[in-house]
């Protein structure tokens, strides 16, 4: 289960709407997405101290190198 918009703004505004990564303001890049930092298949919540929030490039990027020997099979 997912972050539901009240709580994602909420999260957003507390970064003061800048991406955790790039540092990018919500107003150049979109909407910041939640990244678990512990991945949700090993216990990760939706909590805020296991939140990083991110623009849609940074989060795709933090997959990328996430999962790099399923993506080169």
């Amino acid at each position: 289960m997912g972050l539901s918009e009240k709580k994602r703004a909420l999260l957003a505004d507390f970064v003061d709407n800048l991406c955790e990564q790039c540092h990018k303001h919500e107003k150049e890049i979109g909407k910041l997405h939640p990244h678990r930092l512990k991945r949700g298949w090993e216990g990760g919540t939706y909590e805020h101290r296991n939140l990083k929030m991110v623009c849609t490039s940074c989060h795709k990027q933090y997959h990328a190198n996430e999962f790099p020997r399923v993506r080169n099979k």
